[in-house]
């Protein structure tokens, strides 16, 4: 790599710490998006719209209403997490492809980065991309609020 990046000609970043970035630090937080977003699905399986006890509400029935709002929130706060997820991967898989195209672009780049790549991840142990989000049963993104 050059020793001053960004001058004349030269790539104004530094392929390494792209890949790095993208391999260590999105990729992983894509992973935990990922789970999070499952983990919120499985809250689906309580039943936050429970039926009032002995059939009658006294008061207005808030208690009736809550129980909505909060599957509302839910859906809402999973589809955050899956949609962010899919992005933070995204924003990885096009650093690596950034780096791994530029680093072709000449062979001593190339080299360069290829060794950079055997010794930080030897026997090819690069990060996988994240699992699929789980996205809300109720299909769609959160409901704009006025």
């Amino acid at each position: 790599m050059p020793d001053s990046p960004g001058e004349g000609g030269q790539f104004a970043a530094d392929l390494y710490e792209l890949f790095e970035v993208a391999q260590k630090d999105l990729r992983p937080l894509a992973e935990l998006y990922s789970g999070f977003s499952s983990s919120v699905d499985g809250s689906n399986s309580y039943d936050l719209d429970p039926a009032p006890a002995g059939g009658t509400v006294f008061g207005g029935q808030g208690a009736l209403r809550s129980g909505s709002a909060l599957t509302a929130l839910r859906d809402d706060v999973q589809y955050a997490f899956a949609l962010s997820s899919q992005h933070i991967e995204s924003a990885a898989a096009t650093l690596i492809e950034v780096a791994e195209s530029y680093a072709g672009t000449d062979d001593e780049t190339r080299s360069d980065f290829d060794a950079f790549v055997s010794e930080n991840y030897p026997d090819g142990a690069e990060s996988t991309p994240a699992a699929s989000p789980t996205y809300p049963a109720s299909g769609g993104g959160p409901v704009p609020r006025d």
